[in-house]
């Protein structure tokens, strides 16, 4: 099944995204720090995570900004991460920009 995009998270806000992946539950993206966010299910882990895996800590999945991510749910893929490799471009308000 094909994903489609439904926002960007940053590290750098507060911002909390979701995404609703069935009638009864919802992802939840929330940031920690600069470089950790949580993934969090609104209905608790246990149907987040599936039986034969809940999240490790504190029934969040904790991810990182160097990585990619993919949620399974009942085998098929609902959710997915994916490190966009981003650095901003800073420089004085007078340089010169552009792409080519």
């Amino acid at each position: 099944m094909a994903l489609n995009v439904k926002g960007s998270f940053s590290y750098l806000n507060q911002d909390v995204n979701w995404v609703r992946l069935d009638v009864n539950l919802t992802a939840k993206v929330e940031r920690v720090n600069n470089n950790v966010a949580r993934v969090a299910g609104k209905h608790g882990y246990d149907r987040f995570g599936g039986q034969s895996c809940p999240p490790p800590f504190m029934a969040n999945f904790m991810i990182t900004w160097a990585d990619s991510y993919t949620l399974t749910f009942n085998g098929q893929v609902v959710l997915r991460l994916n490190n966009q490799k981003q650095q901003a471009i800073l420089a004085l308000p007078n340089a010169e920009h552009g792409v080519e």
